[in-house]
């Protein structure tokens, strides 16, 4: 998966299972362990998870519970960019 991929996926406010895969790179078990300590936190802290058909988390407590430092994603996201642009722009000459 790019940085690009990635960044889009950490700008999102609620993540699912899915999406908990990709970015933590696992299977749908550990993804599923992951969201669950998540939830775990959240209702021992006070707090209530919507009750909806799909289970989301908050992305936020992803990122934390992964260790995952968004400002080097983003900065590495828009390198990408640069990269891809050069790349087109040398191809054409």
């Amino acid at each position: 998966m790019s940085y690009k991929e990635l960044y889009s996926l950490v700008s999102k406010p609620w993540s699912s299972v899915k999406e908990i895969q990709k970015i933590a790179n696992c299977g749908r078990d550990t993804a599923i362990k992951i969201r669950n300590e998540i939830i775990n936190e959240i209702i021992n802290s006070g707090k209530q998870i919507p009750n909806t058909k799909i289970i989301n988390v908050p992305t936020k407590n992803v990122i934390d519970k992964l260790n995952l430092d968004v400002n080097y994603i983003f900065q590495m996201s828009n390198l990408e960019d640069g990269i891809r642009t050069e790349n087109y722009a040398s191809i054409s000459k």
